[in-house]
């Protein structure tokens, strides 16, 4: 049976209502994507929820996408007049980079005649000169922002995890610089996601693996990369490349995956493919790139 690519349980719609408040606290809003898939892994939601704020969006985990792709959509973000920038979020230098920049785009909006917010700091016992930036990185499940936050910060603050659904909650966190961090969960798109995009994020692993078959994910991203990649598959695994059943197969048998009589296992067959493209192994491919 073919997967269904749809997926957004009501934790996410949850999530989203209490962002709607919670975007009202911050001055700027990090939206981490996917190098791999920009726009699949983007959030309309958030983009509407950034109205009226400093909103960059940060292409995480460039080291596992085409980097030609990656330029690609640099120059397509930034072409339509918004801030972009490609990260590996195990890098200090490069998440560093992502905070200089919207430290100084906000202060550079602060109003220092604001009399609301001179009086409110004042009656804290603070200075209204020195008032610190205030920050949400959000993003879609498995984009990475638990490791980018935690680089962010500097120690492990925010919980990591390889399936989406790890962190749930929302919490502050004081960064080095004295700028104050606010993550939130990952949340999807309320809306029903097309089937392409929805098979581009079930590959990555925003979707949750338990509601899909993997044997038909699998045989799905083989599909793709041959026509995306061809010859790739081939150099990774030493096999000959055909149709998509058959490659699969291919892999399956030189990676031992046989059961009794020689049969391909192809629930292991799977594992290894996904699990290969997920951690990049076949290579550094993007899934999707501007039209």
């Amino acid at each position: 049976m073919a997967n269904n690519y749809q997926w957004f349980p009501g934790h996410m719609a949850k999530a989203l209502r209490a962002m709607r408040e919670d975007i009202k606290l911050v001055d700027v809003l990090i939206e981490l994507v996917d190098a791999r898939a920009p726009i699949s892994t983007g959030n309309p939601s958030i983009q509407e929820l950034a109205e009226g704020k400093i909103h960059i969006v940060v292409l995480n985990k460039k080291d596992m996408a085409d980097p030609e792709v990656t330029k690609e959509w640099l120059d397509f973000f930034r072409g339509n007049g918004m801030l972009a920038a490609a990260v590996d979020s195990k890098k200090k230098n490069e998440v560093t980079s992502v905070e200089n920049l919207l430290t100084k785009l906000a202060r550079d909006e602060f109003k220092e005649s604001d009399a609301r917010f001179e009086a409110a700091v004042r009656a804290a016992g603070g200075d209204p000169g020195k008032r610190n930036v205030r920050i949400m990185v959000t993003g879609i499940p498995n984009v990475g922002k638990s490791t980018f936050i935690n680089t962010f910060a500097g120690r492990a603050s925010a919980k990591t995890g390889n399936k989406p659904g790890v962190t749930r909650g929302k919490q502050w966190i004081r960064l080095k610089s004295g700028n104050d961090l606010l993550d939130t969960p990952g949340v999807l798109y309320v809306k029903p996601l097309s089937e392409e995009s929805g098979m581009r994020l079930a590959f990555l692993g925003s979707l949750n693996d338990n509601n899909l078959s993997m044997d038909e994910l699998a045989l799905d991203f083989v599909k793709w990369c041959i026509e995306a990649y061809p010859g790739c598959l081939a150099s990774k695994y030493g096999i000959e490349e055909t149709e998509g059943l058959e490659t699969m197969e291919a892999i399956g048998a030189k990676r031992g995956c046989l059961k009794k009589g020689g049969v391909i296992d192809y629930e292991r067959a799977a594992g290894i493919i996904i699990d290969d493209f997920r951690n990049a192994r076949i290579g550094r491919l993007s899934l999707e790139r501007p039209e």
